[in-house]
């Protein structure tokens, strides 16, 4: 199943006709027995046999391929079935597909040329195949009594929801294993690798041996922390990489702050989080970054996460809501925004499908939007199915109509407190201050303004390309780049005022009574099928709804009925999906590879067993994930070798039975963080607050329709915060992050590609972010080691990106390089080191773990 199957939503330009079907398309053709002569010169004449044998050779393959799996008895999609030719000729919906009076102007032949309705609506035809049904439809549909009726393959049937499809092994409760045993008990440490070693002896394989301890230390820090540890810290642990000693470090990993940081990211990605609108204008969303705080202060609290989840998809239905648990609720306002639909009803639907599939494939690993459309073609989820667990969200308030205003009644939440007086003064007087300063900028360049210059400067977006479009006429170069502080610094202080008024980009709905919910035929918003109520995913045999308004009579209650039924301990699918998430955070990949599809085109677990006894573990463990951290990571299993082992590699090439630990490559946010920290730039001491602007490339801002907009100009000590804290503008992404994979988000991100790609070696030898750090580290390591000790200042750098000591042959060469660049290059002494930092940032042992 793709990504996102591609829904006929496409509004008919014509609204005269009922809906046409799928393949209304290619064949609505009435065909007559007998061969009409259409004696043209464009299609020419066919004797009887010659038509049919033309219809057996040409056009029924077409109607198979195209047309059939929608349109047949069983799936009469715009109620027409194209599987016989009296079927066509009683037609669907849309009536008749062909005129026989006027054979051009058939329904059939406008809809496979895209004329009325598009048809099909996965593509159009090839114009050799619209040539052939047209042809067909002026011969008189010429029909094979042989084929009275063209049989449906078997593989297009729509699973149906039976006692065989909810045997399937992801919809049984999860049930905890007995640990197997094993001939190789010495090497166990846990349960874990119990079960992974069982399979092991079952092929015949041998684990690989330990992971040498730098290595293991290396694993750990990036697993929890997505940091690199220090060279005094992988000291330390090769000093004593006792199972005591190790236990102690995981611990005191899982405790740390940063811990929040590397794993909030990894929830970042599923719910595909940014802070921006996307389309043409691609506007802020406000207060946006306090749902990525509430993420890290989570994983940091280890919050059980079945409330966690409860928070983010009905924080404030809750029995007593809090700021924390209506912050969560922002992750319903995380997805794009087109605040200038053509058709507003259909973005309406769009909107809800977002959150739906979202909010399906993230906590089930159920791809249940692919019925908005149609019953599922791949699971056992009919259209009806999506339409009720719709209903849950249909209550909700869209984001905004499109002005700032309207995004602040439908989307933002207020809490009040009260304040010191003295603080709100003082805030004033800063705001105040900036204002004024800015005001003179403004007052200079306002009679320089054109006409329509004045209509986009009601728009703050607007407001610095116009300034910086001054620059070299009206204003000088510092004086635009004053405006440029000025304005974010103005921007924080709005955002961050001292007063009793907190507030929080949330969710909000239309009242206690919501509307009724409708199947959309075909997905069409326009079209109203069967009135449905709220439900979830029959084939789990769920309990109806436990729907309770909320006292606050603000909200209908259903969206707490599906958190608590989502983290009910017998839900068969919550802790199944959370537990494989964890794993493939630690092993790079899932027990089931497919991490947000446990349906029936998604790939089985590796281990089922485990993967049930993981999710034991989680759900017994009141649902924190410390402890399930813990329990991977103190496997035998976690800490062996990525080495190769020819034998093992010819059996199990993709490493299945985890013979061995996969290396992997750093996070695109792990490489940049880890340029920083070996430049001794990165700053580990702020966490929170709104997001940093780092120095974008001149030539990418250049690339937007208005160079500049949307992205501000942090201070230095804020662009060396982690990259977490970084701006995610949908339009406008930061080329290290991109170039390195980081997610798209406009869509939930189970599992980030791993490219290997020119643009990553350029970006790394030749942009100027790199360049600046590798001086940066020159300065450092040249500040505290003797000019003329090149050894040294090469063995600094080895141990700043590998957190090891250099080899000899590592002095040697690098010694020789930098003495070449001084001697036959003349380069000054921080200018050569740079080169060998530069060449050290470069290294593969830098940014892949083993």
């Amino acid at each position: 199943m793709p990504r996102r199957c591609r829904s006929v939503l496409q509004t008919p330009r014509s609204f005269s006709r009922p809906v046409l079907g799928f393949a209304v398309l290619a064949l609505l053709l009435v065909f007559r027995p007998a061969v009409q002569a259409q004696e043209t010169d464009e299609i020419g004449t066919m004797t009887e046999q010659e038509a049919i044998e033309f219809f057996e050779s040409k056009v029924k393959p077409i109607l198979e391929d195209k047309c059939i799996r929608c349109h047949n008895p069983t799936e009469l999609a715009g109620s027409l079935s194209l599987t016989s030719r009296a079927a066509i000729l009683e037609g669907g919906d849309s009536g008749p597909a062909v005129d026989l009076e006027s054979l051009d102007d058939s329904v059939l032949l406008g809809a496979i040329n895209y004329d009325d309705y598009e048809m099909p609506p996965t593509g159009k035809m090839s114009d050799e195949s619209i040539a052939t049904i047209r042809q067909w439809i002026h011969l008189g549909m010429p029909w094979s009594a042989d084929h009275e009726e063209i049989e449906v393959a078997e593989a297009h049937a729509v699973p149906q929801v039976n006692d065989e499809t909810r045997a399937w092994w992801s919809f049984q409760p999860v049930q905890r294993p007995e640990a197997p045993q094993v001939q190789h008990q010495d090497w166990v440490h846990n349960e874990v690798d119990q079960f992974v070693m069982a399979r092991l002896e079952a092929k015949g394989l041998q684990p690989n041996p330990d992971a040498a301890p730098a290595d293991l230390v290396r694993r750990l820090y990036y697993d929890l922390l997505g940091l690199p540890p220090t060279k005094e810290q992988v000291e330390a642990f090769v000093a004593d990489p006792s199972p005591e000693a190790y236990a102690q470090l995981v611990d005191e990993l899982l405790a740390s702050p940063h811990y929040g940081e590397k794993w909030g990211r990894f929830w970042l990605d599923l719910v595909r989080y940014a802070e921006t609108n996307s389309f043409e204008r691609d506007g802020d969303k406000p207060f946006v970054w306090k749902y990525r705080d509430y993420v890290i202060q989570s994983f940091n609290d280890d919050k059980p996460y079945d409330q966690f989840l409860i928070e983010q998809l009905a924080g404030d239905e809750i029995a007593e809501p809090t700021i924390e648990s209506v912050t969560a609720t922002g992750y319903y306002r995380l997805g794009q925004w087109d605040d200038e639909p053509a058709d507003p009803l259909l973005a309406k639907f769009d909107d809800l499908d977002d959150i739906l599939r979202t909010t399906t494939e993230v906590t089930m690993g159920l791809t249940v939007g692919c019925a908005r459309c149609h019953d599922h073609k791949i699971d056992p989820i009919p259209q009806k199915d999506y339409y009720r667990m719709l209903s849950v969200f249909d209550n909700i308030k869209r984001y905004g109509a499109r002005s700032a205003d309207s995004v602040e009644e439908a989307s933002v939440v207020s809490f009040y407190f009260p304040v010191e007086e003295e603080r709100l003064e003082d805030h004033q007087k800063k705001l105040k201050a900036v204002e004024d300063d800015i005001q003179k900028i403004v007052d200079k360049i306002k009679p320089d303004f054109e006409d329509v210059e004045h209509e986009e400067w009601v728009y703050p977006e607007n407001h610095v390309r116009l300034v910086s479009k001054r620059e070299g006429s009206v204003l000088t170069k510092g004086e635009v780049e004053r405006y440029k502080r000025l304005f974010q610094r103005r921007k924080r202080l709005e955002q961050n005022p001292p007063s009793n008024d907190i507030r929080v980009l949330a969710v909000k709905e239309k009242g206690a009574e919501a509307a009724d919910t409708f199947v959309r035929v075909r997905g069409n918003a326009h079209v109203t099928g069967d009135q449905v109520h709220p439900g979830f995913p029959s084939v789990l045999s769920p309990p109806e709804p436990e729907i309770e308004v909320p006292a606050s009579g603000e909200s209908t209650g259903r969206r707490l009925a599906l958190a608590k039924w989502l983290t009910s301990d017998d839900h068969p699918l919550t802790a199944r999906v959370m537990a494989n998430r964890v794993w493939q955070g630690h092993f790079g990949r899932g027990i089931v590879r497919s991490a947000s599809d446990f349906g029936f085109q998604g790939l089985p677990p590796t281990h089922p067993e485990l993967l049930d006894w993981l999710a034991s573990e989680l759900v017994d463990g009141q649902w924190k994930l410390k402890s399930l951290h813990r329990t991977i990571l103190m496997s035998h299993a976690y800490q062996t070798s990525s080495a190769m082992n020819q034998v093992a590699y010819d059996q199990d090439p993709m490493n299945d039975l985890m013979w061995r630990f996969d290396m992997r490559r750093l996070t695109a946010e792990e490489i940049r963080d880890s340029i920083l920290a070996a430049a001794g730039s990165l700053n580990l001491n702020k966490m929170f607050g709104p997001s940093i602007f780092p120095v974008m490339p001149k030539e990418v801002l250049a690339g937007q329709s208005q160079p500049g907009s949307g992205w501000g100009d942090s201070p230095l000590e804020e662009r060396d915060r982690r990259s977490i804290y970084i701006k995610i503008k949908r339009s406008l992404i930061l080329p290290i992050l991109q170039n390195f994979d980081a997610p798209e988000s406009d869509f939930s991100c189970a599992v980030r590609f791993n490219t290997t790609q020119p643009t990553q070696a350029l970006g790394m030898l030749n942009s100027e972010f790199v360049n600046i750090e590798a001086g940066r580290m020159a300065k450092e390591i040249l500040e505290t080691t003797d000019v003329s000790d090149v050894k040294g200042q090469v063995r600094a750098v080895i141990h700043r990106v590998t957190q090891r000591n250099a080899s000899e042959e590592e002095l040697e060469r690098g010694a020789a390089f930098i003495q070449n660049l001084r001697g036959t290059e003349g380069m000054d002494p921080h200018h050569a080191l740079t080169k060998f930092c530069l060449i050290g940032l470069n290294l593969n042992e830098f940014i892949y773990l083993r």
